[in-house]
């Protein structure tokens, strides 16, 4: 069965735009195409802008520690086990 999972190539790492329904190790192949990611179109936001819901108004100090948190939260998801 062949299962396709769009993504972005970004840095070295390739960052999956959701989790494949596969639970054993598989073979895969990897197709790069011309296309430019959305995120790549757009310049980079400053955090308080993608911030929303509780997020939003907080201060550059704890800015800066939420988006460590989420990087360091994010690092430890994509990480070779």
């Amino acid at each position: 069965m062949l299962t396709t999972v769009e993504g972005i190539y970004e840095n070295g790492q390739i960052i999956l735009k959701e989790k494949p329904k596969v639970n054993h190790k598989v073979k895969v192949i990897v197709t790069f195409t011309d296309e430019v990611a959305e995120d790549e179109k757009q310049p980079n936001k400053p955090l308080s802008t993608k911030l929303r819901g509780a997020w939003k108004g907080i201060n550059k100090e704890d800015q800066k520690d939420i988006k460590t948190y989420f990087e360091n939260i994010r690092n430890e998801w994509e990480r070779d086990i």
